[in-house]
């Protein structure tokens, strides 16, 4: 599942580059009727990676965002094969030059070196899901036409919205350039029951293993007492088999239910902690929220420092002390019981409720004068709060190639390239990386299937590769607006993720790729992280430095629709709204797609 997102975004990275540093108009131009002419290709760029240490030759990048379903062989050949032959011209510097070779033999010889030199994705999140290129164009126009129908339908309804979507339902259907729209728009398993299937699966699952386990049990049980009434006596050998697997599955089935059990009781727990008290006391909500603000928090303060030492102090402790419960409650429920008993307090239940409620009423009293304290002493409070390191070392600059690159995409699809390096120990960083990619792009599958990666909204594909043999961590997006608003949806939507994977990276000192591209002149490490996921891009100024010094120019860029999210999705809740029954939600939204 997750390697179906992976597949999408290939990244193809050809070592010792001596092409030079700009491709010809030529290039371009057959580059550009290839991908249209292939037509499963949504994005695609050129771009020069430095050399690492020791080396002393670029490589060449090439990032192709497909179509779902297709394999990395399967695309390869289809660019590879294509009659105007614009791979073998872009990488003619890496085919043997023989007049006598034939054009399907440099195609093959070509294609073995592609695909030795591809990278699928280790992690990526696809925004506008289950659509074509093909689907995305022909959506587009459907949308263009009914907006220009609609100018002449409003003047004959009004604000009538059921006869208005039925006028221009009518004609959609009338037209024959839009018979493929009558299908609704393919939807994925993920974005329609799938989660929901899933959660009854895993709970299908648990109850059969409950009961497959009392089942031989109850077998092992029955054959014993079959066995003594068959042969009218016990054979001594047989019933210690049979008292084994009953054993045996008694034991399973007990560690079963105890282990369901305790996830209950923790899951229940946490839903109280973060769910329910916030939702019923404000003053719970704005400590929570406080905790989360403070380890959160960009520049160092004394409130932020005391944070993170009672997390350690108490957060901490009271983690070990759960998994402490589980297990033992688990696996030794006796032995649980009697260390719980010495810490409850003797005497009748009502009792130690009371104590229960009143330890309870105390801390809350305890936040309380806190917070009154707190409020009361304002030189006090601001002292407490008052950063006491720099946000950042030195104003940002952008270099100009990175600028010009962006000012080429103003009106179309933004785009990024971004290269660091991992940290040392290199495979530890890389497979630590590695691993929360996989989450990332597993909850974006299943979970986040919407276009938004958390809260965060506009981005078309983002794909993350570790390359050279994990040292190097290189970063692909095609999203909507600008960057710095960009940077901001992950700040403020996307945090924890971002966090996650970027933290085991740094920038060391490169040579620029090109004389007019931008190296790295000074070292740094990624923002300074708490607890894997709090803080680091939360120091927003050096996030954003840190970013823009990983940033590299493209060389050339292929946008196959030129939309932004909104507008595809806007496109095909039309065509389903329109093609789809006559209610007053579908009416709703024809005349809302058609107004925005």
């Amino acid at each position: 599942m997750v390697k179906i997102v992976r597949q999408q975004m290939i990244c193809i990275i050809a070592p010792d580059w001596r092409g030079g540093v700009q491709l010809s108009k030529s290039d371009h131009y057959a580059l550009h009727r290839l991908f249209l002419d292939v037509g499963v290709v949504h994005f695609a760029s050129i771009a020069l990676l430095p050399p690492m240490a020791g080396a002393q030759l670029p490589s060449l990048m090439l990032e192709l965002v497909v179509e779902e379903g297709l394999r990395p062989y399967d695309l390869l050949s289809r660019l590879v094969n294509h009659p105007r032959g614009a791979l073998r011209s872009l990488y003619r510097g890496y085919l043997s030059s023989h007049a006598s070779q034939k054009a399907s033999e440099l195609n093959r010889q070509l294609l073995e070196r592609l695909m030795s030199w591809q990278h699928i994705a280790d992690g990526g999140f696809v925004g506008a899901r289950d659509r074509s290129v093909q689907q995305i164009k022909e959506e587009k126009k459907l949308l263009e036409q009914a907006r220009i129908e609609a100018r002449v339908l409003k003047a004959t309804h009004g604000k009538d919205r059921a006869s208005f979507a039925l006028a221009l339902a009518r004609w959609a259907f009338g037209d024959s350039r839009f018979e493929w729209a009558a299908e609704a728009a393919p939807r994925s398993y993920w974005r329609e029951k799938g989660a929901s299937i899933i959660a009854k699966v895993v709970a299908a699952v648990i109850v059969l293993w409950l009961a497959l386990l009392w089942l031989i049990g109850f077998l092992a049980r029955s054959a014993a007492c079959f066995d003594t009434w068959l042969w009218n006596r016990s054979n001594p050998a047989v019933q210690s088999v049979f008292g084994a697997v009953s054993d045996a599955s008694g034991w399973l089935l007990g560690v079963s239910c105890r282990f369901v059990l305790a996830l209950i009781v923790v899951s229940f727990a946490l839903w109280v902690f973060f769910v329910a008290l916030p939702a019923l006391f404000a003053f719970f909500r704005r400590w929570l929220d406080s905790l989360v603000r403070e380890l959160d928090r960009p520049t160092e303060t004394w409130s932020s420092l005391s944070t993170y030492l009672a997390v350690w102090l108490v957060g901490l402790p009271l983690v070990l002390a759960g998994l402490w419960s589980v297990v033992t409650y688990t696996f030794w429920p006796q032995y649980f019981k009697d260390v719980v008993a010495q810490w409850i307090p003797a005497g009748p239940g009502w009792k130690q409720l009371l104590i229960g409620g009143l330890a309870i009423l105390v801390l809350i009293g305890i936040g309380a004068i806190f917070y009154r304290f707190n409020s009361l002493l304002q030189k006090f409070s601001a002292w407490f709060y008052h950063p006491h390191e720099d946000d950042i070392e030195r104003a940002q600059q952008v270099h100009p190639s990175i600028e010009e690159s962006e000012a080429r995409l103003v009106r179309g699809t933004a785009h990024m390239i971004s290269l660091t390096d991992m940290r040392s120990p290199h495979g530890w960083s890389a497979w630590w990386t590695c691993r929360s990619l996989r989450i990332v792009t597993f909850l974006g599958r299943v979970l986040f299937t919407e276009s938004r990666l958390g809260n965060a909204p506009g981005i078309h594909f983002g794909h993350w590769h570790i390359i050279d043999n994990g040292r190097r961590l290189l970063f692909c997006s095609n999203y909507d607006g600008d960057f710095g608003g960009y940077l901001d949806d992950f700040i403020n939507g996307a945090s924890i993720g971002t966090t996650l994977f970027w933290r085991w990276t740094k920038l060391k000192p490169r040579a620029p790729a090109a004389p007019d591209q931008p190296g790295v002149a000074k070292p740094r490490a990624f923002p300074p992280t708490r607890f894997l996921v709090f803080r680091g891009v939360k120091c927003e100024l050096k996030f954003k430095t840190y970013a823009r010094d990983s940033m590299l120019p493209h060389l050339y860029r292929f946008d196959a629709c030129r939309l932004t999210i909104d507008e595809i999705n806007r496109a095909t809740v039309l065509r389903n709204a329109l093609f789809g029954e006559r209610n007053h939600g579908n009416d709703d939204l024809i005349m809302r797609v058609i107004e925005s």
